[in-house]
C-alpha cells in the first residue's frame, strides 16, 4: 500500500496534564501514533468510542514503558480498544531480530494444532516435520528471531512423537506471485470443471482475471478458491463482474472527510448521490478516485456481456479469507448465484493505509469504510458458508481436501 510520511516535528503536542517539558522517545512516539489515528481513522466518531479518553488513559501508563516491546504492547492495547481490523502498530524493521515462525501454516482441527502447509524451502521440511503433524509444544515457542533455532515437539500421523530443532524463517509473505492459478479437469463431454485459486487481489489481478476467465469460459462448472486470500484492492471487482450480470453499483468506499461533512448517519439515499466509477483496479487508482471526490466513491461492477459466466459456481472460503477477498465474497453473495463452501471468513473488511511515525515505527490505519449500495455497513462483517465443512486431522494426514470434495458434490461431479 501507499505510504504517507508523517513528520513528527509537525505534530502538535498531545496536551494532557503532567506532560514533561522534554518529551521522552516514547512520549514523542505515542503523540505521533495518537495523532495519526486521530487524523486519519475513517470514522470521525470512532465507531462510538471516545478516542480522547482512550488516549489519556494510555498516555498515563507511559511512565512504565522502558523498551520497544513494552511500547508495542501498550500501543497495541490502545488500538485494540477500537475493536476494528486494519489498525495495528509496526515496530522498526530489524531483519535479524524480527519475530517469525518456522515456515508452517497451522490449522485448528478438533481443538488440535495441525501442520496444514509447509513452505518447500523451509528448514521444517528438511528437519522432518510433515503435513498432519500435531503440535505438542507451546505455539508461542515457534516465534523468535529470524535464523534462530526453535525446539518443536510433534506427533506424527502414525502416533510417534519426535522432538525437532527447526530454524526460524520468514515465509508466506510476500505471497506467491502471481496470486492466480487455474486448471481444468474433464471427464468427458459436458463434464469439465475449472479450478481457480486466488491468493491475492493486488495490482495486475484484473488482467489475470481476464486471462483466467478466457481459458475457463467453456467449463461446465467452476470452483473459486479464496481460502488463503488475505486481501488486496478493488481488482477483485473485475473478477466478480464475470458472475454478477449488468453493470451496477457494488461497493461504496467512504473516507473520513465525506463522513464528517455528511453530519448524519449514512443512508442509501446518501450513497445514491456519490459519484460512480468502474474499471479502477490499482491501489493508487482507488485512492486517487476516492480522494478526488471529497472522500467518497461508488465502484461499479462491469457488464461483461457475452463473456459473463453463467454455469454453476462454488466459492471456497475459510478463516484466512480477509479484506478485499471478503469484498469479493460479498459481491458474489449479493449479486451472483454462487454457493459458498468452507468456514466463516476472517471478518476484516476495511481499507487500510500504512503511515510512518518516528524512529522507524509505523502504523496501519483504516482510512476508508465499505458499504453496500443499500447502506449496509460491511465493516469487518464475515461471510458465512452455505455449506459448512469441518476438517479433521485424518483428512490432512491422508491428503484429503474436504472443502473441494464437498464442492464437487454440490456440482454433481462426484
Amino acid at each position: 500500500m501507499r505510504k504517507f510520511v508523517l513528520i513528527a516535528a509537525a505534530i502538535a503536542a498531545f496536551s494532557l496534564p503532567g506532560r514533561a517539558a522534554e518529551p521522552s522517545k516514547y512520549e514523542r512516539l505515542f503523540d505521533a501514533l495518537w495523532h495519526t489515528v486521530d487524523d486519519h481513522f475513517y470514522d470521525p466518531n470512532f465507531i462510538g468510542h471516545d478516542w480522547n479518553a482512550i488516549g489519556a488513559r494510555y498516555r498515563a501508563k507511559l511512565a512504565a514503558v522502558r523498551d520497544d516491546a513494552a511500547f508495542a504492547h501498550l500501543a497495541s492495547a490502545m488500538l485494540g480498544e477500537l475493536g476494528t481490523s486494519h489498525l495495528y502498530i509496526l515496530p522498526p524493521k530489524v531483519s535479524s531480530a524480527s519475530g517469525t515462525g518456522i515456515g508452517v501454516r497451522w490449522q485448528i482441527a478438533a481443538g488440535q494444532t495441525i501442520a496444514a502447509e509447509i513452505d518447500p524451502l523451509s528448514d521444517a521440511r528438511f528437519a522432518g516435520l510433515r503435513l498432519g503433524d500435531r503440535l505438542l509444544s507451546p505455539y508461542d515457542d515457534l516465534v523468535g528471531a529470524r535464523g534462530s533455532m526453535a525446539s518443536v515437539t510433534v506427533e506424527h500421523c502414525d502416533g510417534k512423537r519426535q522432538a525437532l530443532r527447526i530454524r526460524r524463517v520468514a515465509a508466506f509473505w510476500p505471497p506467491v506471485h502471481p496470486g492466480f492459478a487455474w486448471h481444468i479437469v474433464s471427464s468427458g463431454p459436458g463434464h469439465s470443471i475449472g479450478y481457480l485459486r486466488i491468493d491475492r487481489f493486488d495490482d495486475g489481478a484484473a488482467a489475470l482475471a481476464d486471462t483466467a476467465m478466457d481459458e475457463l469460459k467453456d467449463t461446465d462448472a467452476l470452483i473459486i478458491d479464496i481460502r488463503e486470500n488475505t486481501g488486496g484492492n478493488m481488482s477483485a471487482l473485475r473478477l466478480a463482474s464475470y458472475f454478477t450480470g449488468p453493470a451496477a453499483p457494488n461497493i461504496a468506499l467512504l473516507a473520513r472527510d465525506y463522513l464528517k461533512a455528511l453530519g448524519h448517519p449514512l443512508t442509501a439515499a446518501d450513497i445514491a448521490k456519490v459519484p460512480q466509477v468502474s474499471g479502477v483496479y490499482t491501489t493508487d487508482g482507488v485512492q486517487s478516485a476516492v480522494g478526488s471526490h471529497n472522500g467518497a466513491m461508488v465502484f461499479m461492477s462491469e457488464d461483461m456481456g457475452a463473456k459473463r459466466y453463467t454455469k454453476p459456481v462454488v466459492v471456497l472460503i475459510g478463516s484466512d479469507t480477509g479484506s478485499a477477498a471478503e469484498g469479493f465474497a460479498w459481491a458474489m453473495r449479493l449479486h451472483a448465484t454462487a454457493k459458498f463452501v468452507g468456514r466463516k471468513t476472517e471478518g476484516a473488511l476495511l481499507s487500510g493505509v500504512e503511515f510512518d511515525l518516528t524512529d522507524g515505527w509505523r502504523v496501519t490505519v483504516p482510512v476508508q469504510g465499505l458499504w453496500a449500495p443499500d447502506g449496509t455497513d460491511f465493516r469487518d462483517r464475515s461471510v458465512t458458508p452455505d455449506i459448512p465443512v469441518r476438517w479433521s486431522r485424518a483428512d490432512i494426514c491422508a491428503g484429503r481436501d474436504p472443502d473441494i470434495a464437498r464442492a464437487l458434490s454440490v456440482l454433481g461431479a462426484r
